[in-house]
């Protein structure tokens, strides 16, 4: 019997072997060439501006709700906003956590339309609570926060078109557990006021962007967005010639955009959730000490700046034509 056992283990760990040396190997690493480098600027979008805040915000530590760094990180986006004329608000609420009750605060800059209706870009700027190490969260939560800040520099406070509500949520992370009840406390608390001031039939649609730093950029295709909505973000990458970090590979993620989505409003997640050149990469630096600023690449940021920036005018364009059912 022992003897049957050690053949029997010894097999096995060679078929592994076999495996991670063939096909597993394909899965664990990326392509190198999603490695994004020298990334050409096509829009007005400057990732130099949008690294230097990113700089900024993670020098402040880590900025889970109701902390003094999470407000010194809404001074900030509010101080930007208003230096380029857009109009903010911000929009505090209780929220029951596992830590008891917090005050938590969506940050919304608004780009004034020409046209009636709403389109909302939407990120997280709250990092994980973890009271056992310093989590500065320079992709997961930074890098998307420095990036609307961008983005709001770069769209201005008018334009023809809907309106564009620029939304920094709060709470997005789990205090303690991620659950319906411990998560996305901030774009729950955002449908719900939306609804309550009858605005959520003008938001036209929502894209909500997480984990866009990392080097080794790959957007997956969300598994639950409008077809339409995908297209017209593929297509725009496309376009512009950056296909291989928008590859054709789906996955459906947990995130921002999902209480929009419940609510009937057409929604896209754009996240790069594998952080890192490898599965272990990923395991080592994702909700790590190891989130750290040298980790996140201005060309990702570019190319995701970039993309969106056109393929915005190019949605509005297609509802302007097309009523897609929600």
């Amino acid at each position: 019997m022992a003897l049957k056992l050690i053949v029997a283990v010894g097999v096995g760990v060679f078929i592994l072997l076999i495996l991670f040396s063939s096909g597993f190997r394909k899965v664990a690493y990326r392509d190198p060439s999603t490695v994004v480098k020298g990334a050409q600027s096509h829009s007005p979008f400057q990732s130099s501006r949008a690294y230097e805040d990113l700089k900024r915000i993670v020098d402040l530590g880590p900025r889970p709700p109701g902390s003094k760094e999470a407000e010194s990180t809404r001074r900030i986006i509010r101080e930007e906003l208003e230096e380029v004329g857009l109009e903010v608000h911000e929009y505090p609420f209780e929220a029951e956590t596992p830590l008891g009750k917090k005050t938590m605060v969506n940050v919304v800059g608004v780009v004034k339309g020409s046209q009636d209706g709403i389109i909302l870009l939407g990120n997280h700027y709250d990092t994980k609570y973890f009271p056992d190490f310093r989590f500065v969260g320079a992709n997961d939560g930074g890098s998307t926060t420095a990036w609307m800040i961008e983005m709001a520099r770069t769209l201005g406070p008018k334009r023809v078109g809907r309106s564009i509500w620029l939304v920094w949520f709060d709470g997005e992370e789990a205090l303690k557990e991620w659950s319906e009840s411990d998560s996305l406390y901030g774009s729950r608390e955002m449908v719900r006021m939306l609804r309550s001031r009858n605005l959520l039939p003008k938001v036209a649609f929502m894209i909500n962007v997480d984990m866009i730093g990392d080097r080794y950029l790959g957007i997956l295709r969300d598994q639950g967005a409008p077809g339409w909505l995908i297209n017209g973000v593929w297509s725009t990458a496309s376009r512009l010639g950056v296909t291989g970090h928008f590859p054709g590979k789906s996955a459906a993620i947990q995130d921002d955009h999902l209480p929009f989505r419940l609510a009937g409003i057409p929604a896209l997640n754009l996240i790069d959730y594998q952080y890192g050149g490898s599965m272990l990469d990923h395991k080592n630096t994702w909700h790590t000490p190891n989130d750290t600023l040298e980790k996140v690449s201005p060309d990702s940021l570019q190319v995701v700046g970039d993309v969106i920036y056109y393929a915005l005018p190019s949605l509005e364009a297609y509802l302007n034509n097309v009523s897609p059912s929600r």
